[in-house]
């Protein structure tokens, strides 16, 4: 922190002071965590929530939305998940039994809705002690600090995804060689 300017540093001591006072408020918890359910633990409640919030996903960008768990970890959970019939797995590339996504069943579609109103719920309340330009002027931050953060969005995760997809067909497509070329050119004419 030592190279930072005057002026980052007053920030980053008053975005700490913040962050303390938030917490001492008891607001800082995350609005995800601890959803309640009655069978499930907190960590599959918000396996299913995340699988509502960005529909489908691959298993590795779960686990880092779950807080960067361990993929065997992840791997168990997803069986508990699977086995009450709220979430399925799918390959995402056919000749790489490695890459699997996960979706929400119906069933599990039903039980993300309710997490989500509590989620909400959850939301508003940190929000309703600022008045409507205040609010709209936190969001408006917020979401110009997730820019600059560069964070990805789904798509670009997805288009990532696909892009991965595509290079393990091309591993997997015979290639024609110059000969084999010359001899499909010579037949077309």
């Amino acid at each position: 922190m030592s190279e930072l300017s005057v002026e980052v540093r007053v920030q980053v001591a008053r975005l700490r002071n913040l962050i303390i006072d938030v917490a001492r408020c008891g607001a800082l918890g995350s609005p995800i965590g601890s959803l309640p359910h009655h069978e499930l633990d907190p960590m599959e409640v918000q396996a299913i929530w995340w699988l509502k919030a960005e529909s489908l996903l691959p298993v590795n960008v779960l686990a880092d939305r779950l807080g960067g768990i361990a993929l065997p970890r992840l791997s168990r959970l997803l069986d508990r998940l699977e086995d009450a019939k709220l979430v399925q797995r799918e390959r995402s590339v056919r000749h790489d039994r490695r890459r699997v996504r996960v979706r929400l069943t119906e069933q599990g579609r039903a039980l993300a809705e309710n997490a989500d109103s509590v989620v909400q719920e959850r939301m508003a309340r940190l929000l309703m002690p600022l008045g409507g330009e205040q609010r709209s002027a936190l969001i408006d931050l917020l979401e110009g600090w997730v820019e600059a953060l560069g964070c990805w969005n789904r798509a670009e995760e997805m288009a990532a995804e696909e892009s991965d997809a595509d290079a393990a067909r091309a591993v997997h497509r015979p290639r024609l060689t110059a000969v084999e070329d010359v001899g499909v050119t010579a037949n077309a004419a």
